[in-house]
């Protein structure tokens, strides 16, 4: 059996990762060196989309190998994936030598396997909060390293999982940048596409300005409690009738609604 240097691999997986901008591309980088370091077909990412689904969310494949991320969306856990979060929670990570041999544990399994073209993987869970929240792995390694890489996926779970975490928080934060606090509403920020014009100029575009008669005296007369909850009312006026994705808080009393490729006919009605 070949041996690998598990720490230099890490160090240099990292190493090579690093030199991307975003988490976004650091997972990406993170596959590429996983995938052509270990001569396999294809490294992956699969994340729980809280519905009783998974999808595969990263993947690089090798040069010739054909892509199946696009077909691997809303994979079911409850009669297919609940076998290997099983042997998750047994071994933490699951060697399969041969698909074919596999198909005795899961023929769900093996039938989602075998027209991806895999004969063997290496795949174990990503764990957050000390719960499962997705899974990784490679198809196809050689197999006089298929048992060291079983030690490399343990060990390379907590660079995964901490990479994943700093993509959520980094969308976070992009989020509450362009998100007015109060309406939950877009805010001024949120408009830069619209100011850069960087959009389809050969779309409609039907722009919709409004401000709030007397604001100010509901403020005096009743408190700024009852002018934050008429300010609120009337953006879920907006957002009921034009989407949330289209309306912006630019100012205390003011929104704008700003709509791409609609008729004026669509527009009048709503």
């Amino acid at each position: 059996m070949k041996k690998l240097n598990h720490n230099k691999f890490i160090a240099d997986m990292i190493r090579f990762a690093s030199s991307a901008g975003s988490p976004e591309k650091i997972i990406h980088q993170i596959l590429q060196y996983i995938c052509e370091n270990l001569n396999s077909d294809r490294a992956y990412i699969f994340e729980d989309n809280h519905d009783g689904t998974f999808d595969n969310t990263y993947e690089f494949c090798s040069e010739g190998v054909s892509a199946e991320i696009d077909n691997l969306k809303g994979v079911p856990y409850e009669g297919l994936l609940d076998v290997w979060f099983t042997e998750y929670e047994k071994f933490h990570n699951i060697i399969i030598y041969d698909v074919e041999e596999y198909r005795k544990v899961s023929e769900a399994v093996y039938q989602i396997l075998k027209p991806q073209g895999v004969t063997s993987l290496v795949t174990g869970p990503i764990e957050i909060g000390g719960k499962y929240v997705g899974f990784y792995g490679v198809d196809n390694p050689p197999a006089d390293i298929i048992e060291n890489i079983s030690l490399l996926i343990d060990m390379m779970e907590f660079v995964i999982s901490m990479m994943l975490r700093l993509r959520d928080y980094s969308k976070e934060m992009e989020e509450l940048a362009v998100t007015d606090p109060l309406t939950k509403c877009k805010n001024r920020m949120a408009l830069e596409w619209a100011y850069r014009g960087s959009y389809d100029t050969s779309q409609t575009i039907s722009v919709i300005m409004c401000d709030l008669n007397g604001l100010k005296k509901v403020n005096d007369s009743y408190g700024h409690e009852a002018g934050d909850k008429y300010i609120c009312d009337s953006a879920e006026v907006l957002t009921s009738c034009f989407g949330k994705e289209n309306v912006y808080r630019i100012g205390g009393d003011e929104f704008t609604v700003i709509i791409l490729g609609e008729t004026e006919e669509y527009i009048q009605k709503r």
